[in-house]
């Protein structure tokens, strides 16, 4: 397996992809630390913070379109943007 055809996707997608990859690999991990402790928080603030740059990235991937340039993820992604920070306190 080889990460070049990832890397030579256009300037969003990989950055895109390392941060989904990112988010998931810090999400099991806060789920996994003890809750309310700094490192369970701070994990918590970087999993928001990817999470916002994995909706925000997603507005520039056109591989899939529906209504205009846009597809049903980018509803998802409207969802998150809304969400996230509602959820950060």
């Amino acid at each position: 397996m080889s990460l070049d055809p990832l890397l030579a996707a256009p300037s969003p997608i990989p950055w895109h992809a390392f941060a989904a990859f990112a988010a998931l690999a810090i999400g099991a991990t806060q789920l996994m630390l003890p809750k309310g402790t700094p490192r369970h928080r701070i994990a918590g603030y970087v999993w928001a913070a990817l999470m916002l740059v994995i909706a925000v990235s997603s507005f520039w991937i056109h591989q899939i379109r529906l209504i205009g340039p846009f597809g049903p993820i980018h509803f998802l992604s409207i969802l998150v943007l809304v969400t996230v920070p509602l959820a950060v306190p």
